[in-house]
C-alpha cells in the first residue's frame, strides 16, 4: 500500500481531521489515479454485475404466458439465427480477452450474456418444437417429453463451439474472429430487426433488456475509450463496442415507435 494512501488512513481516523479535508484528500487521489479511469473501473463492474440478470425480463416474456399458444408467440416472434449468432460472438469476445489477459470486469459481461442467450435459444427450440407438436396425436406429456429430447441437439452445437474455440483453434484464429465482431455484431442484430419491422410489433421484446443493452454498449464504449492505451489501443473492440451500440440503439427505437402502435391498437 503506497504512503498516499497510508496517510489518507491515517487521516481518517484522526478526530482533528475535519470531514471537509478528508473529502479534498480523496479527491486528490482520485484525481492522481484519473477520475475517467476510476469511474471507468466503476461502470465496469457494474456492467458486469447488471448483465447477470439483465436478460432475465425477455426469458420471463417467454415463460410467463399461461397459455401455451401465446409462449409459442413470443418465442416465434424471436430471431433464433440473430440470438445464436449474438451468442457465438460473444463466445469469441470471451476468448479473446482471456487469450489476451485482460482484466474480466472488461468482458465479463459477454460471459453472462451468452449463458443467459443460451437459456433463450433453447426456450426458442423448446415452442418450435412444442408448436409441431401439438398438431400430432401425441398426449401433452408425451409432447413436452418429445420437445425436450429435441434439446440435445442444439445443447451439443453449444458444447462443440465451446470446445472447438477454447481447445482447438490457435489464438490467431480467435484475434481473426475477434477481427469480425463487428460483421458478426450487425449479421446478430439484423434478422430480429427484419422481424420486429415485418411484424410491425416489439411485443416479443423485454424492452427493458433492449434499453439496458442501449446502456450497456454505450458504457462499453466509454470503458474502452478510457482504457484505450491499457488495452494496447484495441480498435477491434472498440469499433465492436460502437457497431453494437448503435444496433441496440435501432431496436429501442423499434421498441419505442412500435410501442406507441401496439398501445393504439389495444
Amino acid at each position: 500500500m503506497g504512503p498516499p494512501i497510508l496517510q489518507l488512513l491515517k487521516t481518517l481516523i484522526d478526530p482533528r481531521v475535519s470531514k471537509k479535508m478528508i473529502l479534498q484528500m480523496a479527491y486528490g487521489q482520485l484525481k492522481m489515479v484519473g477520475l475517467a479511469k476510476v469511474l471507468s473501473l466503476l461502470l465496469s463492474s457494474s456492467i458486469v454485475g447488471v448483465s447477470s440478470i439483465i436478460k432475465i425480463p425477455q426469458i420471463r416474456k417467454i415463460i410467463n404466458p399461461r397459455l401455451l399458444d401465446q409462449r409459442i408467440s413470443v418465442a416465434q416472434g424471436l430471431s433464433l439465427e440473430g440470438i445464436s449468432l449474438e451468442s457465438f460472438n460473444y463466445l469469441i469476445h470471451v476468448i479473446y480477452n482471456q487469450q489476451n489477459n485482460n482484466p474480466f470486469v472488461g468482458y465479463g459481461e459477454a460471459l453472462l450474456l451468452g449463458l443467459q442467450n443460451i437459456a433463450i435459444i433453447l426456450l426458442i427450440e423448446y415452442y418450435k418444437a412444442r408448436s409441431k407438436l401439438r398438431v400430432t396425436d401425441l398426449a401433452e406429456k408425451e409432447q413436452i417429453n418429445e420437445a425436450v429430447a429435441q434439446l440435445a441437439r442444439p445443447v451439443a452445437i453449444v458444447i462443440g463451439a465451446v470446445v472447438l474455440l477454447a481447445k482447438v483453434l490457435p489464438s490467431s484464429a480467435i484475434s481473426g474472429l475477434q477481427l469480425l465482431s463487428i460483421p458478426f455484431s450487425i449479421a446478430s442484430k439484423i434478422p430480429q430487426i427484419k422481424r420486429n419491422h415485418d411484424l410491425k410489433s416489439t411485443t416479443h421484446l423485454a424492452s427493458v433488456t433492449i434499453n439496458a443493452n442501449v446502456l450497456g454498449s454505450l458504457i462499453r464504449v466509454f470503458t474502452t475509450v478510457s482504457n484505450f492505451d491499457k488495452l494496447g489501443r484495441d480498435y477491434i473492440l472498440l469499433a465492436g463496442y460502437t457497431s453494437s451500440f448503435a444496433l441496440n440503439a435501432v431496436l429501442a427505437g423499434q421498441c419505442y415507435i412500435y410501442g406507441k402502435a401496439d398501445k393504439k391498437s389495444e
